[in-house]
């Protein structure tokens, strides 16, 4: 990719060092709209758009927290790939008094890599980041990066401005360059479904919901998780959005446990189902087995559905599986055996089957789209 397009109205304000953030923050949408709608790696991109990209993420995140947070939020496996990105956006802007700091942070993090891993940007914080900190609010107060990097994007050649009402299909154009694009969505959309299906938590979240008896619940969102009395005990516990509602489940190592959520105190409700580890694990070893995350994938592509779907383990014995997968306002009960997976229709039969063998050679186009991306350092 050799082209950033950002609408003409974002370029035509970085003259105003008041409006600068226009043209950073096009620079920034078009970033991550190209990347989730063509599937490009960062490195497929322009260079000078990544290091205007991480500049300003370092910018938000020093200003929000500081250069602790940065760290701990861009992670350090990470963080070579990103600082050096935002160093170069910084030399070229011409902001050197940031430039320095930034500089002095990576030093600081390579001779103190066990602190720098402990940082959180609240209670752990070195002490050497917070004089970083002070000197960098010193630095944008007497020459702020944003109007800077704006006057650096507006002279890349690389840039192109187009009309707010062409922005949408042009970043669709470019989408389209990418030769493996189909193979990368599909990588994309099954691995989605993968971990749901795979990860612990997840898994678990999804298996309580589909164990609500009579009428199994519709797995929706899972939230975030905090610990919480329930049942006399402290136990770790993650909201849930389902199609009844709000929900908590205690996530634990004997399974999961699936509850009202009040409104006040007490904050928990009537238990609603009860999941143990084994019914979690047969759903993950039978989701390897049978390949359910390209066999859920595949068959909604099939019906001309979204395949960015909210999956519900529903249930699980020798050799298959069932789930309900909901996308948009629409839920599909799917089986998956060994030789085949289905869609059941109302009257409980086979409405759509695809084979084993259709199902492998979709787990290859996803294999072939996971494997064209760039491994991260």
């Amino acid at each position: 990719m050799t082209t950033v397009v950002v609408p003409r109205e974002a370029l035509e304000a970085a003259s105003d060092p008041e409006k600068a953030y226009y043209l950073t923050g096009a620079v920034v949408d078009y970033v991550n709209q190209i990347q989730r709608a063509g599937v490009y790696a960062g490195r497929e991109l322009p260079a000078v758009a990544m290091q205007a990209y991480h500049a300003d993420l370092y910018l938000a995140q020093v200003n929000n927290g500081g250069h602790s947070q940065f760290i701990r939020n861009t992670g350090v496996a990470m963080l070579p790939t990103t600082s050096g990105d935002a160093l170069a956006g910084l030399k070229a802007m011409g902001a050197s008094a940031q430039h320095q700091i930034l500089q002095e942070m990576i030093a600081w993090v390579d001779e103190h890599p066990g602190e720098a891993a402990l940082q959180s940007g609240f209670e752990n914080r070195a002490a050497e980041l917070d004089a970083l900190d002070a000197r960098f609010y010193e630095a944008e107060r007497l020459q702020p990066m944003t109007p800077l990097a704006a006057r650096w994007i507006a002279n890349w050649p690389e840039l192109r401005a187009v009309a707010k009402e062409q922005y949408a299909s042009e970043i669709e154009r470019l989408a389209q360059l990418n030769p493996l694009l189909p193979e990368r969505r599909i990588w994309l959309s099954v691995r989605q479904v993968s971990y749901q299906i795979t990860d612990r938590l997840q898994l678990t979240v999804a298996a309580a919901c589909g164990g609500v008896m009579p009428d199994p619940e519709l797995k929706l969102k899972v939230l975030a998780g905090f610990d919480l009395d329930v049942e006399g005990e402290q136990c770790r516990t993650f909201g849930v959005k389902t199609d009844k509602g709000s929900r908590l489940c205690v996530f634990e190592e004997a399974g999961g446990r699936l509850y009202e959520a009040g409104t006040s105190s007490p904050f928990v409700g009537a238990r609603l189902s009860t999941v143990g580890a084994d019914t979690i694990r047969n759903f993950s070893r039978i989701a390897e087995e049978n390949l359910a995350a390209e066999a859920i994938d595949l068959l909604l592509r099939k019906l001309g559905l979204d395949p960015a779907a909210a999956i519900t383990a529903l249930s699980v014995s020798d050799g298959r599986a069932a789930w309900y997968a909901v996308t948009g306002n629409t839920f599909v009960l799917i089986e998956t055996l060994g030789d085949r997976a289905y869609v059941v229709g109302s009257d409980g039969k086979a409405a759509l089957t695809v084979t084993r063998a259709e199902i492998e050679r979709h787990a290859a186009e996803a294999a072939v789209g996971r494997d064209s991306l760039p491994t991260p350092p």
